[in-house]
């Protein structure tokens, strides 16, 4: 009888667990269509889950304290954050973006701007290591002349996210790669390595796809009047791109992360001063609240960045990494990681994060959360941290983005004017995590 007894109070507690991962599921999925901001959602996930640590009888200085645990696991990416907000404004003021879309739109051809489009993307999300700011400047222009020329903006608009989420993905400055490192305890830029080997057959199956995919009818009028409007408001000379060079130089060298973006501020500062002839409390405006300027195109363009711009982020992680700290605790993911478990036994490890990735794009919403969220669950699963770095950044990080109601994917198409059927294009976000888990699948029955 005690047996049984305990074996009903198992699955009563499981049935809970249940229904409050589905309550928050269908949470999220009230914000995202009710237009209520994800962080009001997050927020209340946080007081629900909190309840839940309360019911299984954690005081409330226990439930604070896993609130700090969690948060104390991505402090140094928080700092990181308050560095990337004032470069990406400096980036845009100083006109080291500038510059690198007027000598990007440069070699655009109407035929293949499709392929351009994820080739120019791709670059600018290495240099910037932001999906959102890739979109809302290389991704705008793309879709802009794109349309001039008569391309498809659901196929434009596949190519825009699979370029912004390459970047994302692996660049030395990329808030979702400092956050894997993090959440594994791994370093930056070994994963990177790894990283861009694993991409490689995804990346040129990308490439013949868009390629055959062709393009758009047109002249190269827009592209002109694209470079006018930057060379008319911003000295674009070589110098602007020494801020950017210098990323990939130290990121080449291995200089610590944070060195290497306050290196690029500084020099982003100079730039802003001595080029564009900025005044010290604009720059320091810029800084803080972001570049907007009084030309409407160039504002739709190029407003944002700065260290406000990352307020969302940073509480969209923090409130992230509570979650985290309430789940190792609570245990209020074990029903879901016994599955994936089991999975894992039935297949291969990457069939068990795969399944994890799956489950946090679903229920998280953002990326971010999908990353915390896949690796709390995947932690049994592969527990060599590089391993685990590298399946996230193959699964969840990109993943993400394919979900229609996660803001990873729906904000940037917001951003360029595309539909959402622009998911469906997105070639490289399916190719990645098929083709590790095709991989993967592969080295198991050669070793069986």
């Amino acid at each position: 009888p005690y047996r049984r007894q305990r074996q009903m109070c198992i699955r009563d507690r499981a049935m809970l667990e249940n229904v409050i991962l589905l309550f928050f599921s269908l949470l999220l999925l009230g914000s995202v269509f009710t237009g209520v901001p994800i962080l009001a959602a997050l927020f209340a996930g946080l007081l629900i889950f909190s309840g839940y640590a309360r019911y299984q009888g954690f005081s409330l200085k226990e439930i604070v304290g896993m609130w700090a645990a969690g948060v104390k696991t991505i402090r140094n990416i928080l700092m990181t954050f308050v560095i990337i907000g004032f470069l990406t404004g400096l980036w845009r003021a100083g006109g080291t973006i500038p510059t690198i879309v007027y000598y990007a739109s440069g070699v655009i051809d109407p035929a293949l701007i499709v392929l351009l489009t994820f080739v120019l993307n791709c670059l600018l999300s290495f240099l910037m290591g932001t999906s959102f700011g890739t979109a809302a400047t290389m991704g705008l222009i793309s879709m802009t002349i794109a349309s001039t020329l008569g391309a498809s903006k659901a196929l434009v608009g596949g190519a825009v996210l699979s370029g912004i989420y390459f970047g994302d993905r692996c660049s030395p400055v990329s808030t979702s790669a400092l956050l894997t490192a993090d959440l594994t305890g791994t370093n930056l830029y070994d994963n990177i390595q790894r990283m861009m080997k694993s991409a490689l057959v995804p990346f040129l199956l990308s490439l013949v796809f868009y390629g055959l995919m062709g393009g758009g009818e047109g002249t190269a009028e827009t592209v002109s009047a694209v470079k006018h409007l930057f060379a008319s408001h911003f000295d674009v000379s070589y110098a602007m791109l020494i801020p950017a060079a210098s990323i990939l130089v130290l990121a080449f060298f291995r200089v610590a992360v944070k060195k290497t973006l306050f290196v690029s501020v500084v020099l982003s500062f100079l730039c802003a001063y001595l080029y564009q002839g900025l005044s010290l409390p604009a720059i320091l405006h810029v800084m803080f609240f972001g570049f907007t300027s009084p030309d409407p195109q160039l504002n739709a363009m190029l407003r944002g960045g700065g260290l406000l711009s990352m307020a969302g982020t940073t509480g969209i992680v923090m409130i992230g990494s509570c979650y985290s700290g309430i789940f190792n605790k609570t245990g209020l993911l074990r029903n879901i990681e016994s599955v994936l478990l089991a999975l894992t036994k039935r297949f291969f490890p990457f069939a068990g994060v795969f399944g994890a990735a799956t489950i946090s794009s679903l229920i998280g919403s953002n990326q971010t959360l999908a990353i915390i969220m896949t690796r709390d669950l995947s932690r049994k699963i592969m527990p060599d941290g590089k391993e685990l770095a590298l399946a996230i950044e193959d699964t969840a990080v990109v993943m993400s983005a394919l979900v229609p109601w996660c803001i990873a994917g729906a904000v940037p198409l917001t951003f360029i004017g595309a539909p959402i059927s622009s998911m469906l294009f997105a070639f490289y976000l399916y190719a990645l995590p098929l083709w590790r888990l095709g991989k993967a699948a592969l080295a198991e029955r050669q070793d069986a």
